[in-house]
């Protein structure tokens, strides 16, 4: 290999230069649309942020009502069987005073 079979790599291709770009009429009715679309862009976030709040809302009371009912069920059962154990209880006592 010769110093001529070594050829220099190829440079790269310049940048593309575009036109800046411009809007459209005039700028401050551009900005003053941009602002009402943002407005009412973030009206309607706000607006399902409320809806979505207002549901996992319901969704809590109504899982605290089924809880509060979970609990008298169960206290209602506990009472029930201390009664139950009470009355077998007693029994037991008065048979061993009988048999004494």
């Amino acid at each position: 290999m010769s110093a001529d079979d070594q050829q220099p790599p190829p440079s790269p291709p310049p940048p593309v230069l575009y036109a800046p770009i411009r809007p459209r009429g005039n700028p401050d009715q551009h900005r003053q649309a941009l602002a009402e679309e943002n407005e009412v862009h973030n009206s309607q976030v706000a607006q399902e942020r409320r809806r979505r709040n207002t549901q996992a809302a319901a969704r809590m009371r109504e899982r605290q009502r089924d809880r509060e009912r979970s609990l008298l069920t169960r206290r209602d059962d506990l009472e029930n069987r201390m009664k139950q154990l009470e009355n077998e209880l007693s029994a037991i006592r008065t048979q061993r005073q009988q048999n004494e």
